[in-house]
């Protein structure tokens, strides 16, 4: 892993060496800074305790953080650290941070809205709906249902691969698609059969991603806008691909390549990471994602027999004391149960964990990613985690 680490470290040097790109000054008001509704937070009894644990882990080397707590007392929204270094502006609850991995709940509740319209069903092959040109080059895709890509029980391999690795690195602003991000894996044996086991793959999520655009004649884009981020009236919820992924005003997200606590820019990569389909994408502020997850919890985006769908839980552990579901993912935590889904790529990090037990919802939006972090970041992110917890339910 030390050695991977180092490759890694090497390559990305060199390919911010050869973008030679000038930092940017921006005006705060390029960035969202929006609210879709009122909150408590300056009532909150415990809006100062959340605080001091937000402070407390900028202080311990990260960039920027920008939280949403529902408990007992109210909704709590909170930031602390920058939106953007070089242009020295802080970051504010409306921003938008990309979420990563956790736009894969969206995928699998708008999937499971057609579900519930009769339009697909779980069992459908999903060379019902996706072209077996593209099938027919990805291990295992033949005998996939939908089931399979939201459990990630499929065992198609994942993009992230030597080969992926080496374009991403070589050659920034890639401007990939759906159907670019899928070369990576065509020809790529797996280690599993169907049903076979647990194995996590974005691919899962780019084909959901393409299914929705086929059975919905529209754009991912626009799946998601008239199925949830108008409905929910959620003004900070963005997706988009090619040019205009960015075109959102979002923070800036930052990576440390020698894990010395000094960060760069990441955006040569995490651009690539974007609009790429149903795995990752979404540019969302806090409350707007908080708003989400409560909804969906509450049965009130898809039928309760969907959202029981979503909960079941597999018997493969995906870790010690964490079952993965339909896209969702459920954790056994000091507190009780933890369901929700974290993600993650160079530049961001972000979860939302709702706590079925006490009606308790945290979302944490970070522009700091932990992929190349140092130990001291690493161990602050961990207690930050923790803090929050223990602030909420102490």
């Amino acid at each position: 892993m030390g050695m991977i680490k180092l490759f890694l470290r090497l390559l990305i040097c060199f390919s911010l060496l050869l973008s030679c790109k000038k930092d940017v000054i921006s005006n705060p008001d390029y960035y969202y800074n929006y609210l879709s509704s009122g909150d408590s937070s300056t009532i909150h009894p415990k809006s100062a305790l959340y605080q001091s644990v937000l402070d407390e882990f900028i202080n311990n080397g990260a960039v920027g953080t920008s939280v949403m707590i529902k408990d007992q007392h109210g909704t709590w929204l909170g930031t602390s650290g920058y939106a953007d270094i070089i242009s020295n502006i802080k970051t504010r609850p409306g921003n938008r941070y990309l979420i990563a991995s956790v736009s894969k709940v969206f995928t699998a509740t708008a999937i499971f809205s057609y579900v519930d319209n009769g339009i697909i069903s779980l069992d459908d092959p999903i060379n019902k709906w996706i072209d077996k040109s593209i099938t027919d080059k990805i291990d295992n895709a033949n005998h996939c249902k939908i089931r399979h890509l939201l459990s990630h029980t499929g065992g198609i391999p994942d993009i992230y691969n030597f080969n992926h690795l080496m374009e991403y690195i070589n050659r920034p602003f890639n401007h990939w698609d759906d159907k670019d991000m899928l070369k990576f894996v065509y020809g790529k044996s797996t280690r599993l059969k169907v049903d076979e086991g647990w194995s996590y793959s974005n691919v899962n999520y780019i084909l959901l991603g393409m299914i929705l655009e086929k059975v919905s004649g529209r754009t991912l884009k626009e799946v998601y806008e008239t199925k949830i981020f108008h409905p929910l009236n959620l003004l900070s919820a963005y997706y988009d691909i090619n040019e205009n992924k960015l075109n959102s005003g979002v923070v800036k997200g930052y990576t440390d390549i020698n894990s010395n606590n000094i960060y760069v820019e990441a955006r040569e990569f995490y651009e690539d990471d974007i609009g790429i389909g149903g795995c990752g994408g979404i540019a969302i502020n806090a409350q707007d994602l908080g708003k989400f997850m409560n909804e969906l919890m509450k049965g009130n985006i898809i039928s309760r027999q969907s959202l029981d769908a979503m909960k079941n839980w597999l018997d493969f552990y995906y870790k010690p004391n964490g079952k993965a579901g339909f896209g969702l993912f459920s954790n056994m935590g000091e507190f009780g149960e933890e369901v929700g889904h974290n993600g993650g790529f160079m530049g961001f990090e972000a979860s939302v964990t709702y706590f079925p037990e006490q009606d308790v919802l945290i979302v944490i939006l970070i522009n700091t990613d932990s992929i190349l972090a140092s130990k001291r970041y690493k161990d602050a992110l961990n207690k930050y985690l923790q803090d929050i917890r223990k602030a909420i339910f102490n």
